[in-house]
């Protein structure tokens, strides 16, 4: 009878033995996957960190004139980070008389007026002004286009949500770290399953390198592109001239003809230019009068360069009336007030025709009374 009780126990007992192992098996390849997820996580967190810590530098601008183009990267006030390729950043120092405007109408040739709030981060500028003692760049003028500023609007509203689940997954990469400490201290219970663990690190290096690989790719891309809208509308100025009118008054003077001869005679044997003409008013008077005056004094302009000085429509940017922004002086002051009826006139040489010449500095013609 005791034999066959003790034949039983024994039965029942290696019955019991494969269960067992059954268990410990399952447990030790739950916890095996658990430890390479968060190693996985570790590593591609890594790979992020690697790329958003690529080094930029700032550029800085030598005093004089000089002209900026790039990506707004960010705004800080009344400085704008302005990125002109993957890892070149400069500061644009934007003031009051800072002319900002909108470059529309046929090949881009007509301006309109724009403001500070419209320069959003993604935005392609191109900015003129002069290098300060900290390096940046004073500027009087930024302009860009509605293509420009519609590719911007849209990839601002795409990248605040990015930004905001980035955050999410850098605390998410950190309870990560916690849990991965813990896992380790646990790994002993798992020498059965080591080696299957080895191989799923291995495959997690591997996937952080392609991770690696494709951050390089991404900033050759980025390069690429900066390279490519540095050489878009390669224009800079030649000459420049000043105009003064009587107040409210369109009309040239003697001078002033005088003056606007001396401006377009060079430009008959000019190659690849373009002349740009905007119209100013003072305040004196009502904010519609004045820009219909403003108007009418780039048109006279415009006219007397097409009929007296035979410079062919093509060569002409649409003339614009800027009222009374960009105030060249005070309007509180008589002086002030005769500066700022004015209309200014530049002209423009394309550097891809006329390869080989240097860069052209701006001249300023003596103002009419």
């Amino acid at each position: 009878m005791r034999v066959n009780e003790q034949i039983l126990t024994r039965r029942s007992s290696w019955q019991r033995q494969p269960a067992d192992a059954s268990r410990r098996n399952r447990n030790a390849g739950v916890l095996g996957r658990a430890l390479g997820s968060a190693v996985l996580l570790l590593a591609l967190g890594s790979s992020l960190a690697a790329v958003r810590g690529a080094e930029t530098q700032t550029r800085s601008i030598p005093s004089g004139k000089a002209k900026v183009r790039g990506i707004i990267d960010s705004r800080d006030g009344n400085k704008i980070h302005v990125r002109e390729d993957a890892n070149t950043v400069v500061v644009l120092a934007t003031d009051s008389n800072t002319r900002i405007s909108l470059r529309g109408g046929w090949f881009g040739m007509s301006r309109k007026a724009a403001t500070a709030d419209e320069l959003i981060p993604g935005l392609y500028v191109e900015a003129e002004g002069r290098g300060n003692e900290s390096g940046e760049l004073e500027a009087n003028k930024i302009v860009f286009q509605p293509s420009a500023q519609r590719t911007a609007r849209a990839v601002d509203i795409r990248v605040r949500p990015v930004e905001a689940r980035t955050g999410v997954l850098e605390s998410r990469a950190t309870e990560v770290e916690g849990r991965a400490t813990d896992l380790e201290k646990r790994s002993a219970a798992m020498e059965t399953k080591q080696q299957e663990t080895d191989q799923q690190v291995v495959a997690v290096k591997q996937t952080a390198g392609e991770a690696n690989e494709a951050a390089q790719k991404a900033n050759t891309g980025v390069a690429n592109v900066g390279d490519r809208v540095t050489n878009l509308d390669n224009y800079e100025t030649k000459t420049t001239a000043t105009v003064l009118f009587a107040l409210n008054s369109s009309h040239l003077t003697e001078k002033a003809k005088k003056d606007l001869d001396a401006l377009i005679q060079p430009l008959e044997s000019e190659k690849g230019y373009m002349v740009e003409v905007a119209g100013y008013a003072d305040t004196t008077g009502s904010k519609e009068l004045n820009q219909v005056l403003s108007e009418k004094r780039a048109t006279a302009v415009v006219r007397y360069l097409q009929e007296e000085g035979n410079v062919p429509l093509r060569r002409i940017f649409a003339p614009a009336g800027l009222g009374t922004s960009h105030a060249a002086a005070d309007n509180a002051t008589r002086e002030g007030r005769q500066q700022n009826r004015r209309v200014e006139v530049r002209v423009l040489v394309n550097r891809g025709i006329n390869d080989g010449t240097s860069a052209a500095q701006e001249q300023g013609s003596p103002t009419v009374q």
